[in-house]
């Protein structure tokens, strides 16, 4: 019997090939944040013919294979990707979902980056997409994040600041001034918001501002630079 959590990071084995890269992850974010582990599939007919039944039987051998953790427990659900990743805040708990992502896969994959970002859209929790298992924990050590006109940009600074306080990992804040008055306003906001909540929980931070002539688009510059 798995032991009672009051939130879950959900493992989301949408390809089980990609099963070790989701879940080095996986373990890592419930390790850090001391938050249980659902280990998630999703028997959408859009992609597999597999049955619950048979998915199930498949995370159960998943599970074996981690070292035992009674706060590790499974999950098969059938229906629309989409809808699923949107409920599983209020119907599990669940603070994050970790899910892979491969950019050569066919367009009829669910890690395709198509089919990823559609069936994320509307997900109402963090979520971390990955394409390779994490081989030591100091890749993580620094990361970096995005601070825009959106007060979006706020859940992100909620995020970053994990890594910091539970981590010890550098955080790095990249963003462009823009052009438009208001969009500059409003992005002046949410970097005193930063500032601010990051002095309160004593948190270093390294700011870069790209230049707008030379960005290609901001989240992009900030995946360039973790890579």
């Amino acid at each position: 019997m798995a032991e009672k959590k009051d939130q879950y990071i959900a493992a989301y084995i949408a390809d089980y090939n990609y099963s070790e890269v989701v879940l080095s992850y996986a373990l890592f974010m419930a390790n850090m944040l001391r938050k249980g582990l659902i280990l998630l599939r999703i028997v959408d007919p859009k992609y597999t013919s597999e049955t619950t039944s048979e998915a199930e039987e498949r995370l159960k051998e998943l599970r074996t294979k981690i070292i035992l953790d009674n706060s590790i427990t499974y999950c098969a659900i059938k229906g629309n990707t989409k809808d699923i990743l949107t409920a599983l805040p209020v119907a599990f708990n669940v603070v994050t979902v970790v899910g892979a992502v491969d950019k050569n896969a066919n367009r009829k994959s669910p890690l395709s980056r198509k089919n990823v970002l559609k069936d994320f859209s509307e997900c109402k929790t963090a979520f971390l997409l990955a394409q390779e298992a994490i081989k030591d924990a100091d890749m993580l050590k620094n990361i970096a994040f995005a601070i825009d006109f959106k007060k979006e940009s706020k859940d992100k600074f909620l995020w970053a600041s994990y890594f910091s306080r539970f981590n010890n990992s550098f955080l790095h804040a990249f963003s462009i001034k823009y052009d438009d008055e208001f969009l500059r306003a409003k992005w002046y906001d949410n970097t005193k918001f930063l500032a601010k909540m990051f002095a309160s929980l004593n948190i270093k931070y390294e700011n870069h501002l790209i230049d707008k002539q030379q960005s290609q688009y901001l989240d992009i510059d900030v995946l360039e630079y973790s890579s």
